[in-house]
């Protein structure tokens, strides 16, 4: 896995492309080791997930996993993992193509946008290797209900990305050749709004499903406090009454 910063953007590359980016002992750690350090950097405000190769992730590498058993304690791993991607206070974007499986389709789902190919297919498998599919069991049915959650997790099959497109699984689908140009695209808008009101709309976000109305007022409100005494806030309100675009700035 390999992790590239270039100003404010952060580019996030599953890197075994030899067998479609599947996820081996080392994932969990090689993440969480990223996610730790994005964190710490103030400067990046966007964070795009891809896979090198033919396809974005093909889940668990069976071959370099099954031999030996595959560790309880690396789901353990592997779900924090992913906790920490869904934790960050950066925009996260997940560029997927050809293969979306297992605890690739996992992954999309803690991240903020998804973008995929016409091309890309996507199933939660685990079922037919005896396994649960991960937390995706916690999250699915929280973005496309529980009835299609049931029938994904519980059969799993494969579906497209136009299919995964209208139920809420994917934001945006591209013909393949126009794949790398949205994803920029996208990339560039995220950037432009990423500020302290981003942050804590996100953060309220992930919280949606947990406390009741009460405790998330409480929370909210405490949120909207430190959005209106940021210096991001001052500045959209300086770039509406000069009539111009606000840049944001941590």
């Amino acid at each position: 896995m390999q992790c590239k910063v270039e100003g404010p953007l952060a580019y996030i590359t599953l890197n075994r492309p030899e067998v479609l980016n599947a996820m081996n002992l080392a994932w969990p750690k090689d993440l969480l080791a990223i996610c730790a350090t994005l964190a710490k950097d103030q400067r990046v405000k966007v964070v795009v997930i891809s896979g090198a190769g033919r396809a974005f992730c093909s889940g668990i590498d069976l071959k370099a996993l099954s031999g030996s058993g595959i560790p309880l304690e690396w789901f353990r791993e592997t779900e924090l993992a992913f906790r920490a991607v869904e934790e960050l206070d950066k925009f996260v974007i997940c560029a997927m193509h050809k293969y979306c499986i297992g605890g690739g389709l996992q992954l999309s789902l803690v991240c903020d946008l998804r973008i995929a190919t016409d091309t890309t297919q996507f199933a939660l498998t685990a079922v037919k290797e005896c396994l649960i599919p991960g937390m995706g069991t916690f999250r699915l049915a929280r973005y496309i209900g529980l009835g299609r959650a049931r029938r994904i997790a519980l059969t799993g099959e494969y579906f497209s990305a136009q299919d995964a497109f209208a139920m809420g699984l994917v934001d945006y689908f591209v013909p393949e050749p126009e794949f790398e140009a949205k994803v920029k695209e996208v990339t560039q808008n995220c950037l432009k709004i990423a500020s302290e009101g981003q942050r804590q709309t996100k953060h309220l976000l992930g919280m949606a499903f947990d406390v009741n109305w009460n405790e998330f007022l409480k929370e909210y409100m405490a949120s909207q406090e430190r959005t209106l005494a940021s210096d991001e806030h001052r500045e959209a309100m300086a770039a509406y009454r000069e009539k111009r675009e606000p840049k944001f700035s941590r």
